[in-house]
């Protein structure tokens, strides 16, 4: 008796939500309201990472044999990527929080004023917009490379296996579509919470 290679044999599912979730994220990372607020959204951010981690995720479920899917293997490490900038944005931005925090550490232990810390926060708050300019760029520049395996993916699917990707992209963007309004972000209290 063969035995079912049930990673192989969902290979469709996972690229699907790995697809939906990462595109969804793309799409919320290119907003140009994230960017005309004074301040960075941290709820936002922290949407975006679960959205690159469930991707990274089903990704990961996708590749199982790396020298059948290079590409997808080399995908799953460039999600893995921007994952980890957005998790410098929201360290980041959870610094600044942490900093402008009245009676926080800074000004007990620092003794600092309220002038540099307010200068230290805006710091931490230019950083975070430099490393998503960052991110944009990447990626800009790797979108046709990821459209690319994609469309390869799609193309390599027999009948059954695009039915398949299919069903679950239609149904997890509707899934993501549903998705109550994210919460406004309150500011932490505690040291680096």
């Amino acid at each position: 008796m063969k035995r079912i290679n049930h990673f192989e044999k969902n290979r469709p599912v996972h690229l699907a939500l790995r697809d939906v979730y990462f595109e969804r994220a793309y799409d919320l990372l290119k907003t140009p309201a994230l960017f005309t607020a004074h301040e960075l959204d941290v709820a936002e951010f922290e949407e975006i990472l679960f959205l690159l981690r469930t991707a990274r995720e089903h990704g990961t479920f996708a590749v199982r044999d790396e020298a059948k899917n290079g590409k997808d293997s080399q995908c799953c490490k460039y999600i893995n990527m921007i994952a980890g900038n957005v998790k410098s944005v929201l360290s980041m931005l959870n610094l600044k929080h942490s900093v402008e925090m009245e009676g926080g550490f800074f000004f007990s232990f620092l003794e600092a004023n309220h002038a540099s810390v307010a200068l230290q926060a805006e710091e931490y708050e230019r950083r975070a917009q430099d490393i998503v300019r960052c991110v944009l760029n990447t990626l800009e520049l790797a979108q046709p490379a990821y459209e690319e395996l994609r469309a390869a993916n799609y193309k390599g699917f027999n009948d059954f296996e695009r039915k398949r990707y299919d069903i679950a992209a239609a149904h997890h963007k509707t899934l993501i579509g549903q998705r109550p309004e994210l919460p406004v972000y309150k500011k932490r209290t505690g040291l680096f919470a």
